[in-house]
């Protein structure tokens, strides 16, 4: 499917990463389901020992190239950044973000819960919360 340098360029930067003391995430998403990344040290999770989906990855019916979700430590992010720039030239290096965001209700369910709440008391509260609270 043509993928080598894909690798190979994601291998790189990550292991540049842990060589210089940022802090790497063990990989997910679909590269998480990959032999090979595993085997190249982009995820650190073994696809077989927790029997994931290599198809989900690189699936010829995928209208999207795959990709790995690689998660940096926000401090030492930057230099990922700046180091994957000057490696491979500016015009080829891009970030995306995305935002998450919660309904007033699941955030009332999950803080409750993260703070040892009964669910019944906290989902009592918020079923006080009107449908659209704006």
């Amino acid at each position: 499917m043509g993928f080598p340098g894909y690798f190979l360029i994601v291998m790189e930067f990550i292991q540049w990463s842990k060589d210089n003391g940022v802090p790497v995430g063990p990989g997910r998403g679909s590269g998480a389901g990959s032999l090979v990344a595993y085997a190249l040290k982009i995820t650190d999770l073994d696809p077989l020992e927790f029997d994931l989906l290599f198809e989900r990855f690189l699936n010829p019916e995928r209208v999207s190239m795959p990709d790995f979700d690689v998660d940096f430590c926000m401090e030492k992010r930057d230099q990922v950044i700046e180091h994957v720039a000057d490696m491979y030239g500016r015009d080829a290096v891009s970030q995306i973000i995305t935002f998450g965001t919660m309904a007033a209700k699941a955030v009332i369910r999950d803080v409750g819960r993260v703070l040892g709440h009964p669910y019944g008391f906290v989902d009592r509260i918020s079923k006080l919360i009107p449908p659209d609270p704006g």
